[in-house]
């Protein structure tokens, strides 16, 4: 029962964003970022219906999202980016996942377990954050044999290696060609060792979007597939979320009356004010407290005073507008980019904290 907060989820323009994608990747093999539920969106949902489009390979962040997955019947393969603790290796043979490697110290570990995996190695090429250390030529030789020493252990069977731009959404062409550069090297320097690497993977959305020459064997698209290229571009892609909150008051105020917490606004005029039925506990940023506005019949209904947890307040007068009616808070009809902007944040942030314990998920087909 819808009594709050709707967020409605079009599968079709999931679709058709991954479509588009897996076009300009000229039909080489494109992996759906499905990690943190995807983007808030519903994994399971998601993957099914991605399944159904032609997607055979899924990422996520760690085990229990793969198993989500695979215990509602995905079939395709998935690649987990975080860490598995090897008291849980069995899991990853189970369900026929394949783990990210890091290190030759993590490889082990997993390795001594005795138990075969699919693996990818990933590999540190600036983004700091895990994999083997390569930034620039001079580390080529001790990554290149810290690669060849995990290809070595027994029972982790190599099926792809692949890096992640740091900065590909940026105005930084020369570090991500630096990037991509140091990578190709290091995978050349294994390769002439006799090493077979599986598939080579290394674009993100911006990258796929921005840098055509750099897509090797498979791409991994998030963002842009749900509707929110980090980059400009003349691709029609479609906002696959949309989020409408109910009306659950509305009330005349007179002038210097004060509205929400704190009372940061203060009526200037006679108004009449509707409070909206979503709050920062639903996933509606309180940064967004006099600065934001809601849509309801092509009008815009802007945000006045602080949001509070469960409730918004917005300045209806003039509008034709009822108790019990629904107002849209992003989607169609209001751009997700502009709302980030405003906070100084990302949509991918503002995407993922639509909270599912307090908020209503729809999926929709044409």
């Amino acid at each position: 029962m819808i009594d709050r907060v709707k967020v409605l989820i079009h599968l079709d323009n999931l679709s058709h964003n991954y479509n588009l994608l897996n076009k300009i990747h000229h039909q080489k093999r494109v992996m759906a970022v499905l990690k943190a539920d995807a983007y808030g969106h519903g994994a399971i949902e998601s993957a099914k219906h991605l399944e159904k489009s032609g997607c055979d390979f899924f990422a996520v962040t760690d085990l229990i999202e793969a198993i989500e997955l695979r215990e509602a019947g995905i079939q395709s393969d998935i690649l987990m980016f975080g860490k598995t603790s090897p008291n849980n290796i069995e899991n990853i043979k189970k369900y026929n996942l394949t783990q990210t490697v890091d290190s030759y110290e993590y490889a082990k570990t997993l390795n001594a377990c005795e138990i075969e995996i699919k693996t990818h190695i990933v590999i540190d090429t600036g983004m700091s954050r895990f994999g083997i250390y390569c930034h620039q030529e001079k580390d080529l030789l001790k990554a290149t044999d810290e690669f060849i020493d995990i290809l070595s252990l027994t029972y982790l069977k190599n099926q792809g290696v692949y890096t992640h731009f740091a900065a590909a959404d940026e105005d930084q062409e020369s570090f991500t060609k630096d990037q991509y550069d140091i990578f190709i090297e290091l995978i050349k320097a294994v390769e002439f060792k006799g090493f077979n690497l599986g598939l080579k993977h290394c674009s993100n959305s911006a990258g796929l979007l921005k840098y055509g020459d750099r897509q090797l064997d498979m791409v991994r698209t998030g963002i842009a597939m749900y509707g929110y290229p980090p980059i400009k571009s003349e691709l029609n892609f479609l906002p696959v979320m949309e989020v409408f909150a109910k009306v659950i008051s509305i009330r005349d105020i007179e002038i210097g009356d004060g509205v929400s917490y704190g009372l940061t606004y203060a009526a200037k005029k006679p108004m009449r004010i509707a409070s909206i039925a979503i709050g920062y506990a639903d996933g509606y940023n309180r940064l967004f407290s006099n600065q934001d506005y809601f849509v309801y019949n092509k009008t815009k209904l802007n945000v006045l005073g602080r949001v509070c947890m469960g409730v918004t307040m917005v300045d209806v007068t003039g509008v034709d507008i009822s108790v019990g009616d629904f107002v849209e808070v992003f989607g169609q009809n209001k751009s997700l980019d502009k709302m980030a902007k405003k906070i100084d944040t990302i949509t991918y942030e503002l995407l993922t904290n639509m909270s599912k314990k307090r908020v209503v998920f729809e999926y929709k087909k044409a």
